[in-house]
């Protein structure tokens, strides 16, 4: 991170909670913590000790004596994010022996990631932790009712069992389709994971036996045509602050067999929603925080993702906790560590600027500085789409699969369906595909570019009415590989 902590907003509260003190940090992958041991360092850690629960990573490894746990090979990104949390609940004999060796009379602050659940590492607390109250609340099939209690207007959606969505489907129909997001039985879910656009009796049949070994229910509510979005809020002591939108660059897919699916690709903060979508999407997250400060005594942050379309903005899923696209918007103030920062609201503590200011700063250096990027691995495209639709096409192998502008979209490659936007599909890319955009398994951030732009005093409105491309910020997402 290139700020001098001490230089810096955020020095005090950090100062407070680290200064002359060990410190873990726990989960993630090891090369995820880095950038942050120069920042803990500077406010005045005393030493450091990394727990990684993912593996190495890639990209430096940190300076600081470092165990690290590995998952089993090939698990899917939600079952790796549940072994992590699980490594930490149930720490191994060499974790704890680690732990022990570091920090023999149990006094070492324990920070730990976005995504932890775990209170306690070997009976020293984690600064903050999802409170199971928290996690509650991504249940796909118990957010709607939230969204009531709020007052936050939203779609109409039925939750039923697994074995009766066909049935419910067809009166939710726009007529472009339903949406099955599953349950939370085995676990929360993200990253469109376990969420199906169902369109007919065989896109019914595939999702139902897609599901059937994930959960017991779904939520059937009706596919929305617009731009995939997310908005964050952060709840400190003094109140709420709210920060700019972010694009989630979400590609449909039509596979070989003629099933949809949706491809999380990556976030950017280049679009912008017409003033009067920004202004509702803020409310949202004002009616959000207040009501989960009410319930659940929530600290920190919190994201709603949803669907900007021509009707409004209409939320989807409640995230207590990061979204990918606040690593964006924190980068664009000139490398904020914005775990850190949250991990000191979530604990309740105070982080030394009142929420209107931090509002404030956050929000007018992310609308000047524009950025994004992917966390998905494996492609790389070093294609120049400056102001040229770009498609992407889905090959069989890693390569056949590749980004394509519109000038070498052959007659032979058209036959193939691309994958397209999930909201919008109308829209040119702005910027340049690079190699080595994926943030892997490293930076712990979603990694990608960014670029200062003017903010604009009219936002424009993107519909789904005009060309086959990705947004600007798919351009961002060239090292995303399709899942199998």
């Amino acid at each position: 991170m290139g700020a001098n902590t001490a230089d810096t907003w955020w020095a005090s509260a950090l100062r407070s909670v680290v200064g002359g003190r060990r410190v873990i940090l726990a989960g993630t992958v090891a090369a995820a913590w880095t950038e942050h041991l120069p920042v803990l360092h500077d406010a005045g850690a005393a030493d450091l000790l990394v727990v990684a629960t993912e593996g190495a990573g890639v990209g430096p490894q940190p300076a600081a004596p470092t165990v690290v746990v590995t998952p089993p090979a090939g698990l899917p990104l939600m079952e790796r994010i549940h072994f992590a949390n699980r490594a930490l609940e149930a720490p191994s004999p060499e974790v704890v022996e680690a732990v022990r060796d570091f920090d023999p009379d149990g006094t070492a602050v324990v920070i730990g990631t976005f995504l932890n659940s775990a209170s306690h590492l070997d009976g020293r607390p984690f600064l903050a932790y999802r409170r199971p109250e928290w996690v509650a609340l991504e249940d796909k099939v118990v957010v709607d009712a939230f969204w009531d209690r709020a007052g936050v207007a939203r779609q109409p959606s039925v939750v039923v069992p697994l074995a009766d969505a066909a049935q419910a489907a067809p009166s939710l129909d726009r007529g472009q389709g339903t949406v099955w997001a599953a349950d939370a039985r085995d676990g929360f879910h993200g990253g469109a994971e376990h969420t199906h656009w169902v369109t007919d009796e065989q896109s019914a049949s595939q999702a139902h036996a897609a599901l059937a070994e994930h959960c017991d229910r779904v939520r059937v509510m009706p596919f929305v045509d617009g731009v995939p979005c997310s908005i964050h809020g952060m709840v400190l002591p003094d109140g709420l602050a709210v920060l700019r939108p972010v694009e989630m660059v979400v590609l449909r897919r039509i596979l070989d067999d003629g099933s949809r699916e949706f491809f999380y690709a990556g976030c950017s903060t280049f679009w912008d929603p017409p003033d009067d979508i920004r202004t509702q999407m803020v409310d949202v997250a004002r009616r959000v925080g207040a009501q989960l400060r009410a319930e659940v005594d929530f600290k920190g942050t919190f994201t709603v993702d949803g669907v900007a379309a021509p009707d409004g903005f209409w939320p989807t899923e409640l995230n207590p906790r990061f979204g990918a696209g606040i690593n964006t918007i924190a980068r664009a103030g000139g490398d904020v560590p914005i775990l850190l920062i949250n991990e000191v609201v979530g604990s309740g503590l105070p982080l030394g600027i009142s929420a209107a200011d931090l509002e404030r700063e956050l929000v007018s250096v992310a609308d000047a500085h524009r950025g994004g990027g992917t966390w998905k691995p494996g492609l790389s495209s070093p294609v120049a789409v400056d102001d040229r639709p770009a498609v992407f096409e889905s090959g069989t192998s890693d390569s056949s699969t590749r980004w394509r502008t519109s000038s070498s979209y052959s007659s032979a490659s058209a036959s193939r369906a691309p994958a397209r936007r999930s909201g919008s599909a109308s829209t040119t890319a702005s910027s340049r595909m690079e190699e080595g955009m994926s943030m892997g398994s490293g930076s712990g951030s979603t990694a990608g570019m960014s670029k200062t732009v003017p903010s604009p005093k009219t936002p424009t409105a993107r519909t789904s009415a005009s060309l086959p491309s990705v947004s600007a910020a798919a351009s961002i997402a060239s090292s995303a590989k399709p899942q199998a």
